[in-house]
């Protein structure tokens, strides 16, 4: 039903309603429907195409309008995000003075923050004994602020096995967020931070994989070749950036584990959506589970 509103948009000049918008809106962009689809019809770049289109074309409420632009401009920066968090922990105890829109963010934001972890600044982390690869690492945006522990423990594990990790200065986000919300010109300018910062490593002394513990980043990394396939400047980096990005799993995956203490324990493991959906990684995370004797 989506596709049909986008063609209508996109092909026939439709006008944007407020009751499309709504429906393009409720998309959560899980991308079950890709997985699915017998004809491999690529729903994603559809999707992405109509929210673009709205942005430019539909004249959503101010309130709305604000919430957006704030939630796009505060996310992929996460110092002022720790900053926001931090404040949302007073605006509690205001809760019934907010604007209504603003009370859902509240409720869902943490109620303390771990500290802020320096393990994942710019900066060469050097492998334990021998180094056999030589990894970037996407260390992102809001998860660096909400769970710093997960990017501390892909360096510990990448550096365990053999691995160089590389967080060149002037990566950072992927820019999906801005992205998924139409708001293009903002995504791109932080996807091309991070395609300079590591065109600059691949010219220099090279990269292996670039490595993402964040499915719905790795995604986007893997598209950048397709977002940036009509730009002269961009593509050719664009694309080799997105034949070196890899999940977390895959990569491991693909060198092997070692040192792994066996466990008797009974996980039970979710596969989020943009990892089996959007980057169609399935078996990897399972089989490493198996290999460290989780049940």
């Amino acid at each position: 039903g989506r596709i049909v509103l986008i063609k209508e948009m996109l092909e026939n000049g439709k006008k944007v309603s407020s009751k499309i918008v709504k429906n393009i809106d409720r998309c959560l962009s899980c991308l079950a429907c890709m997985t699915t689809c017998p004809s491999g019809v690529n729903y994603m770049h559809l999707v992405d195409q109509a929210r673009e289109h709205i942005e430019s074309s539909f004249r959503r409420p101010l309130a709305e309008r604000m919430l957006r632009a704030l939630l796009a401009w505060l996310l992929p920066k996460p110092k002022l995000f720790r900053l926001a968090l931090i404040g949302a922990v007073l605006g509690r105890r205001f809760h019934a003075l907010m604007p209504r829109k603003l009370r859902p963010l509240l409720a869902f934001a943490p109620k303390s923050l771990p500290k802020r972890s320096l393990a994942d600044k710019p900066g060469i982390k050097q492998s334990l004994g021998t180094t056999k690869h030589r990894v970037a690492l996407l260390t992102g945006c809001a998860q660096r602020v909400l769970d710093p522990k997960i990017n501390e423990s892909t360096i510990r594990l990448l550096t365990r096995h053999g691995c160089e990790v590389v967080i060149p200065d002037g990566s950072g986000c992927c820019g999906a967020l801005p992205h998924h919300m139409g708001k293009n010109a903002s995504g791109s300018k932080l996807a091309k931070a991070n395609l300079l910062a590591w065109k600059e490593e691949l010219a220099g002394s090279g990269i292996d994989a670039i490595v993402s513990n964040t499915s719905g980043c790795g995604t986007m990394l893997k598209d950048y070749g397709h977002i940036f396939r009509n730009d002269e400047e961009w593509s050719e980096v664009a694309a080799t950036v997105s034949d070196l990005a890899v999940d977390v799993c895959e990569f491991l995956g693909k060198i092997g584990l070692s040192g792994t203490i066996p466990s008797t324990l009974s996980v039970a493991y979710h596969s989020a959506c943009s990892l089996q959906h959007g980057q169609q990684v399935h078996e990897a995370p399972k089989t490493l589970l198996e290999k460290c004797g989780f049940k």
